[in-house]
């Protein structure tokens, strides 16, 4: 009995650990008798649960979750990562208690849960499917986190404990990457190193799952780096690998092998390996390593948010046959949607050409570019075409005797034997600096020339270089050339919380734009995100796509095939362009949300004015006092 009560006081260090795990991934951790919106109960909260108390008498399992009315999910902890089989084994008791014992609930979910805080936690799930227990897993490995609420109803609702695609939103993405961010603060890793320390341990596990710190922190250190240098050794990328190798000093060897460690079961316990393959999460999970140390604002960046890509990806209706260049790559997301789009499309052999032969980046901000070939290496061999240089060194070009794919060379000028291959070019560029030569509609200006005739490019721009008078030269010459197919405006707060306002270019190269040509000129008001602690992340219960679809629709429609859908005044709509400002303010018209969103911006104003007038009497009558 003594050996029971010490075990049950070393499991009891698990329940706080299980409960933040439960409420990370959308459960209510509420007590259900006090709360009715509860999910979870501990100990010996269950049973007051008649049909609970019924079966397991005196038993108790350490949480019982409801996971809707009559469905049930038992979870068991035990001390020692090496006790998981008895922590399952005990989970699964408890739920064979209940389904033997109730006509009226089912458990069908029973996981063991093994470790402490100094080693970590092992975690297992199974679900009861024809009255035996599977493992759930993520394709052939199981998972290793906690399960989400979305995701135990997709196994209930298709029967099968196999997540082929695993959830993981933008929300957790922050969530866990400011975990990992204050582990190396704590381990004295700088800001500007942690994205790619994060990088390589990713590389590092996808060689060797089972890597793990074995208390001596200098060879763990040299595993970690042995690991992640074959991939880039096996790409013949070895100059890249240099920039990055991991270098502690002595001072700091113990510290960050220890915090390199916990890392290890931060990124198994989120399944982060599986969901990199299927979702561009690594996109967003740089991207708040980036911003909490400000490198993105230092160097210009306004890293494009994901659900952008994608709408773009589908609007130019990427295809196996495209060619793509992004020549202000960041971390690589319009490329990813790329491959994303052509994934549904194609065999996985004809799908890894594609991304070896197809898909063409630079950026000269080395270490960032880096993040884009590490990227794209779980969606390939790593065998990918990402040149960390200025773009404005190179141009991307194929022979005329041999025009399958095209490559980088320095300098500006063509021979006769060499073509434009690329069809498409997706880019955000960086917003200029005050010190920089290279403006945005430089890296639009490169972009075209990079383009085969026909060819489509989108680019982000300020919306300012669309419409203010120092630019209308360079708008000008740009028309004379090429055909404006649309203009899309932006949520003001899309890069938040970087404030700008925004506009997305789809420009047709080589044919000069009609006058009497029409332009789709768009504005996104709501694209599905919300702001929350320095980031937009996805509104509960609302799909980006079903928001963005009739809009993505109609430009597909209009760039790719001419022709034209169905307009949505106020919103997006047709017209030949009449105003030097290529915006859509100046083309569309005023939609009745506009004129209420304009009453509410004056009444606001009103009452600031009314304030500080209130204020200045109030500094006047206190003045004359005295």
């Amino acid at each position: 009995m003594a050996g029971r009560g010490a075990r049950r006081s070393s499991e009891f260090r698990a329940y706080p650990w299980i409960l933040k795990k439960l409420k990370l991934r959308d459960w209510n951790t509420a007590n259900p008798n006090r709360n009715p919106k509860g999910e979870v109960w501990t100990q010996n909260e269950c049973l007051a649960n008649p049909e609970i108390s019924k079966a397991l008498g005196t038993k108790k399992p350490e949480n019982v979750v409801i996971i809707s009315s009559n469905i049930f999910w038992t979870i068991e902890a035990k001390e020692g990562r090496t006790n998981i089989k008895t922590a399952v084994k005990e989970a699964q008791e408890y739920a064979n208690y209940i389904n033997n014992s109730s006509q009226v609930i089912r458990v069908l979910f029973a996981t063991g849960v093994a470790g402490n805080d100094e080693e970590g936690y092992e975690i297992r799930h199974f679900y009861l499917k024809s009255g035996d227990w599977k493992s759930v897993v993520v394709g052939k490995h199981p998972l290793e986190r906690m399960l989400s609420k979305k995701e135990a109803l997709r196994i209930i609702d298709s029967d099968s404990p196999n997540l082929e695609r695993p959830d993981l939103s933008i929300s957790e993405a922050v969530q866990l990457s400011n975990q990992i961010n204050e582990t190396l603060h704590l381990a004295k890793v700088g800001k500007e190193e942690r994205a790619l320390f994060v990088a390589i341990l990713l590389l590092a596990l996808h060689e060797d799952l089972s890597l793990q710190y074995r208390n001596d922190a200098r060879i763990f250190i040299n595993d970690i780096n042995s690991r992640a240098e074959k991939v880039f050794r096996d790409s013949g990328r070895n100059e890249l690998w240099e920039l990055i190798k991991i270098r502690p000093s002595n001072e700091t060897l113990e510290g960050q092998a220890r915090a390199l460690s916990d890392i290890i079961s931060y990124l198994k316990e989120a399944d982060i390996l599986h969901v990199a393959q299927s979702a561009d999460v690594l996109g967003p999970f740089f991207e708040s390593f980036l911003r909490y140390g400000n490198t993105s604002k230092e160097l210009g960046i306004v890293l494009t948010p994901r659900h952008i890509c994608w709408l773009v990806a589908e609007a130019l209706e990427i295809k196996d046959s495209d060619i793509i260049y992004d020549p202000a790559v960041g971390t690589g997301g319009f490329l990813i949607a790329a491959f994303n789009r052509v994934r549904n499309q194609v065999p996985e052999r004809q799908l890894k050409i594609f991304a070896k032969d197809n898909l063409f980046g630079a950026d000269d901000t080395g270490k960032i570019a880096v993040l884009a070939f590490i990227n794209m290496y779980f969606r390939g061999d790593g065998k990918h075409n990402i040149k960390i240089d200025s773009c404005f060194s190179y141009k991307l070009v194929g022979s005329s005797k041999s025009s399958k794919k095209p490559k980088f060379k320095e300098g500006n000028e063509r021979t006769r034997s060499e073509v434009n291959l690329v069809t498409k070019v997706m880019m955000n560029p960086p917003f200029a600096l005050k010190n920089s030569i290279q403006k945005e509609y430089h890296f639009v200006d490169h972009g075209l020339e990079q383009l085969a005739n026909n060819g489509l490019l989108f680019s982000i721009l300020p919306a300012s270089v669309m419409y203010e008078r120092k630019y209308s030269v360079w708008r000008v010459l740009l028309l004379e050339k090429h055909t404006l197919k649309g203009v899309v405006s932006f949520p003001v707060d899309l890069f938040y919380p970087v404030t700008t306002e925004s506009v997305g270019v789809f420009i047709k190269k080589g044919v000069p734009h009609d006058v009497d040509e029409d332009v789709l000129w768009g504005r996104i008001r709501d694209d599905g995100f919300i702001k929350r602690k320095g980031f937009r992340v996805e509104k509960e219960k609302t799909n980006y796509q079903s928001l963005l679809n009739p809009l993505v629709a109609c430009l597909r429609s209009w760039i790719i095939y001419g022709t034209k859908l169905s307009a949505k005044p106020g919103e997006y709509d047709f017209s030949p362009i009449t105003s030097d400002e290529l915006v859509p303010q100046a083309h569309l018209e005023i939609s009745s949300l506009e004129v209420q969103a304009y009453n509410q911006e004056v009444r606001r104003i009103y009452k600031d004015i009314s304030i500080q007038i209130w204020d200045q009497r109030q500094q006047l009558e206190e003045v004359s006092d005295v």
